[in-house]
C-alpha cells in the first residue's frame, strides 16, 4: 500500500456538514441582518419623527410670533437627541435658523418636514430640515448582525461537537479500527478474530454489515488455510523427495552411481579449506583401468559398462561410509577422496583396492571366455603449497608412473 494520507470518512462527512452549516449560518445571518436593518430603519425614522412632531407646535407659535430666542431654544432641545446631528428651520419670510454640525449636512440623512401656522391661520409658517447621524444606524445594525451571528455560531458549534462526537464513536472508530486490522495483519494472522470493538446501540447500522462481512471472510480463511496447509505440507514432501532425487542426480554419475565431476568441483573446496583450516591430512587416490579401451574395443560398450560398475564396487568396498568419497572423473578414471588420511594409510587403501580388483574383477563375455580386470593407482597427500589442481596433478603424475612401470601397481608421490 502506498503511504498517502488517510481521510477517514467520518472526517469528510464533518466537513461537508460543516460546510452546509456554514452556508445556513451566512444565509440564515443576512436574511436576519436584511430584516434588522428594515426594523431598525423604521424604528429610525419613526423616533425623528416623533422629535419633529414634539417641536413642531412649539416652532409654529415661535415662528408666527417672531421671537428667535424661542426659536433657537427648540433647536438647542431638538439637538438633545442623539440621532439628530443638524437641524435647519427656513421660516415662510425668508428668515433661517440653525444649529448643529454642519459637517454632517452631506453625510448624514434628511428629513423635511412642513412647519403648520397657529390655528385657524395659514396653511404653513416654514419648514424644518432634521439631518439624523445614519452613523447611529449602522452601529445598532452591526451590533445587532453580531449577536445574530454569534448565537448562530454557538448553535452551529454546538451541533458540530455533537455530529463530531456521533461519528468519531459510531462511525470512525469502527472503520479505523477495521482500516487498522486490514492494513497490519500479517499472514500467520488470517485466522485470528477481528479485533473490533462496536458501540452497543439497538440498530443495525452498515458498520455491523462489514463486520459481520469480515467475520464470514475471517471463517472461510480459516477453513481455507487449514486445507491449503494439509495441501502445502503434502506438496512441499513430494516437492523435497523430487529435489533430493534431483540433487543426487546432478552429483551422481548415471552410469557407475558414484559422484561426478560435479560434485567434485563443489565439494573438494571445501575439503581443502577443512584441512587446511584444522592441519588435518587430506590425500586423493587417481586411478585407472588397465587396458579399458581393448574392452571396448573387443567386447563393446555394454561390456565396458559392466567392467566400470563392477570397478566401483570394488573401490566402495574399500572406503570408509560417509568419509570417503568416489568420484568419476571423466571415461575410465576415477579419484577418491579421503579425508583425515595420511599419505601411507592412504597407499594402504589404494593397495587393498588393487588386490580387489585383480582377484575379484573379471568381465565375463558372451562366448563364455573371461577376463581379467586389473587397475592403477597414483596417490598423493596434500601439502602446504598444494590447491586443487596441483594435488589432482601430482596423483595424475603417480598414476602415470604406474601405468609406465607395467600397470597393476600403485605409485605414491614423493
Amino acid at each position: 500500500m502506498n503511504p498517502t494520507t488517510v481521510q477517514p470518512i467520518a472526517t469528510l462527512l464533518i466537513r461537508r456538514v460543516f460546510k452546509w452549516v456554514l452556508l445556513c449560518v451566512v444565509a440564515f445571518s443576512s436574511i436576519h441582518a436584511w430584516l434588522s436593518y428594515q426594523s431598525i430603519e423604521r424604528n429610525f425614522d419613526a423616533t425623528a419623527r416623533d422629535v419633529a412632531e414634539t417641536h413642531l407646535p412649539l416652532l409654529s407659535v415661535a415662528i408666527w410670533d417672531i421671537e428667535p430666542q424661542t426659536i433657537q431654544k427648540q433647536i438647542t432641545l431638538i439637538l438633545k437627541n442623539t440621532s439628530v446631528v443638524y437641524v435647519a428651520i427656513t421660516a415662510s419670510t425668508g428668515q433661517t435658523f440653525v444649529g448643529g454640525e454642519r459637517g454632517m449636512v452631506g453625510m448624514g440623512k434628511h428629513m423635511v418636514f412642513d412647519i403648520p401656522a397657529p390655528a385657524g391661520n395659514a396653511s404653513k409658517v416654514g419648514t424644518l430640515d432634521l439631518v439624523v447621524d445614519t452613523r447611529i444606524l449602522h452601529r445598532e445594525l452591526i451590533q445587532s448582525f453580531l449577536l445574530i451571528t454569534i448565537e448562530v455560531v454557538l448553535l452551529a458549534v454546538l451541533i458540530l461537537t455533537a455530529v463530531v462526537a456521533i461519528l468519531r464513536r459510531d462511525l470512525e472508530r469502527p472503520m479505523r479500527q477495521l482500516a487498522d486490522y486490514v492494513r497490519n495483519i500479517q499472514a500467520d494472522q488470517l485466522s485470528s478474530a477481528v479485533p473490533i470493538a462496536l458501540p452497543d446501540v439497538q440498530a443495525y447500522s452498515e458498520i455491523d454489515l462489514v463486520y459481520e462481512g469480515f467475520q464470514v471472510m475471517h471463517n472461510r480463511i480459516k477453513q481455507h488455510i487449514v486445507h491449503q496447509d494439509a495441501l502445502v505440507m503434502e506438496r512441499t514432501m513430494q516437492l523435497e523427495k523430487a529435489m533430493e532425487s534431483l540433487k543426487q542426480l546432478s552429483i551422481t554419475d548415471g552410469l557407475t552411481g558414484c559422484y561426478n565431476r560435479l560434485l567434485f568441483n563443489e565439494r573438494m573446496p571445501s575439503e581443502m579449506r577443512r584441512a587446511k583450516r584444522y592441519e588435518r591430512p587430506l590425500s586423493i587416490i587417481f586411478c585407472d583401468i588397465d587396458f579399458f579401451k581393448k574392452v571396448n574395443d573387443q567386447y563393446g560398450h555394454s561390456v565396458g559398462d559392466k567392467v566400470l560398475i563392477a570397478f566401483v564396487q570394488c573401490l566402495m568396498q574399500e572406503i570408509r561410509v560417509a568419509v570417503d568419497w568416489v568420484v568419476r572423473y571423466g571415461g575410465e578414471e576415477f579419484v577418491v577422496v579421503l579425508p583425515e588420511t595420511r599419505l601411507s594409510s592412504a597407499i594402504e587403501v589404494a593397495e587393498r583396492m588393487r588386490r580387489r580388483v585383480e582377484s575379484t574383477l573379471e568381465s565375463v563375455i558372451t562366448s563364455g571366455e573371461g577376463m581379467t580386470i586389473t587397475a592403477s593407482f597414483g596417490v598423493a597427500q596434500k601439502t602446504e603449497i598444494d590447491n586443487i589442481d596441483s594435488l589432482v596433478n601430482r596423483a595424475d603424475s603417480c598414476l602415470y608412473v604406474a601405468k609406465s612401470s607395467g600397470r597393476n601397481r600403485v605409485c605414491p608421490s614423493k
